[in-house]
């Protein structure tokens, strides 16, 4: 308390005061994992919600066309051959131009602001679909990646990337119940579908438009003090993380997308993303093809979801505790792999079901490691939010990819569009062994001191260095 005194005496006493309070404060959050967990929590209950909120609903959204289709949606459109094969394919295309500009825009807008607009107009979109008389009518992960600690990411994630899992099974149940209403009011059981989870996605977008928190450095709901502590564990955990939030500027993007990592990171995440996208689009329809009814399809695609994932979440606190990635990438791919020649190769439909459980825990494993392990690679926020968006939009490729390799003319073991889905896993199998191995060469050379040369660079060039600086170690 003397320091305080003392400080007290200078004619800007009362800012050096508060300084030096919230120095004595953070030291003691650094020395009291108690408190330290209590902030931590308190950041959980405020960010993760919303956000798991709003994908489960637009992802919900993005897959209840599989159950519409089981529902009149062909019958009513007039659609035939690949129409709706095609139509599927529409909605990735703005998905994957517009990822890095919507991350360049979010940098720079309120999150809240942003997302809300983008979930209100994703929502409109889909209410209005319902309406269609002919076929012609019908970014959350940067902003979680900026909020946490590298072995505190994955398990966010997956409690993000869950939300698939969540939608999947509302998207069966919902499907099934709003199906049912076929024919009420005159219209077929598709446009309830649209309708009533439309509006749910438009009543989210609302909700975060009010709630949904900024960047750490913006943010208003931690205490002044919590604040600074909490600014300062990240900036221990990512050396480049200045006291203000950077800004994507096109010039960093272009630069970040020419580091190997961020390149890895699209290939890892469209292998992920081809049979993810698959699995939610068209497993109601292949589960139709075994014989089985339209409402049996769709309830069945529910337990399905919820197995995968229970599991994903259980091998994301998993991969935190040991603070490791690839060997959980690459058995996910594993598993999936061999779900998806159940799928394919038996006829039996209680074995073919029995595969849609491997197929799916196993990429869903995937899913969120892919990104967390890429993001865990890199440093600054240019740098993280280009990987975050250049993923995502790659993965978005394996959405159009899915879209043309399931014509219902191929049921009901539908070959070709599975053994794509292989195809892809072991060209992500090949990037998980790259990313371990070189990462692993790269610690190893750093830990031997032979990029010790670069601390004799000045404070200021070193801040730049990034990922690149000694001190750095990749996750493995």
């Amino acid at each position: 308390m003397a320091n305080n005194t003392e400080a007290e005496t200078f004619d800007d006493g009362a800012i050096e005061k508060q300084t030096i309070d919230h120095a004595e404060t953070a030291s003691v959050f650094e020395e009291d994992a108690a408190e330290a967990h209590r902030v931590l929590r308190k950041i959980d209950l405020r960010l993760i919600p919303i956000v798991l909120m709003l994908y489960t609903l637009t992802f919900l959204d993005r897959v209840n066309i599989g159950n519409a289709a089981v529902w009149n949606l062909e019958t009513d459109l007039h659609m035939k051959g690949y129409d709706y094969n095609i139509v599927v394919l529409v909605f990735y295309i703005p998905y994957i131009l517009l990822e890095i500009p919507s991350n360049m825009i979010i940098n720079r807008v309120q999150p809240r602001y942003w997302i809300g607009f983008l979930a209100l107009g994703w929502g409109l979109s889909v209410t209005f679909a319902g309406f269609s008389k002919s076929m012609g009518g019908l970014g959350c992960l940067f902003l979680i990646g900026s909020w946490y600690r590298r072995e505190e990411l994955i398990v966010r994630l997956a409690w993000f990337m869950v939300s698939n899992d969540v939608a999947g099974v509302l998207s069966g149940l919902l499907g099934a119940g709003l199906g049912s209403l076929n024919g009420t009011g005159g219209y077929s059981g598709w446009c309830w579908i649209f309708w009533v989870e439309g509006a749910m996605t438009c009543v989210a977008a609302i909700v975060a438009l009010f709630f949904l928190p900024s960047f750490p450095e913006e943010s208003t709901f931690l205490t002044p003090e919590e604040k600074a502590w909490y600014l300062r564990r990240l900036k221990r955990d990512d050396n480049n993380r200045e006291g203000e939030q950077q800004k994507m500027e096109l010039r960093g993007v272009l630069r970040s997308l020419r580091d190997w990592k961020v390149l890895t990171s699209g290939v890892l995440y469209l292998s992920v993303c081809v049979t993810a996208y698959s699995l939610s689009v068209f497993q109601p329809a292949v589960l139709t093809s075994f014989g089985w009814s339209s409402l049996k399809s769709n309830l069945l695609t529910a337990p399905v979801r919820a197995v995968s994932g229970i599991i994903s979440v259980l091998v994301a606190l998993w991969s935190d505790k040991v603070r490791r990635r690839g060997v959980f990438c690459l058995a996910g791919f594993l598993i999936s792999i061999m779900g998806m020649l159940f799928v394919m190769l038996f006829t039996n439909g209680n074995l073919r079901y029995m595969g849609f459980y491997f197929a799916s825990f196993g990429i869903y494993i995937c899913q969120p490691l892919v990104i967390g392990w890429c993001v865990n690679q890199v440093i600054g926020y240019t740098k993280r939010g280009t990987v975050t968006a250049f993923a995502v939009s790659c993965g978005q490729i394996g959405g159009i990819i899915s879209a043309l390799v399931f014509p219902s003319k191929n049921a009901p073991q539908y070959v070709p569009g599975i053994s794509t889905c292989i195809g892809f896993q072991v060209l992500g199998i090949l990037a998980v062994l790259n990313m371990w191995w070189w990462c692993r060469w790269e610690n190893k050379q750093r830990d031997a001191g032979k990029r010790d040369h670069l601390r004799s660079l000045s404070a200021e060039e070193q801040e730049k260095l990034g990922e690149l600086h000694p001190d750095f170690r990749y996750m493995l």
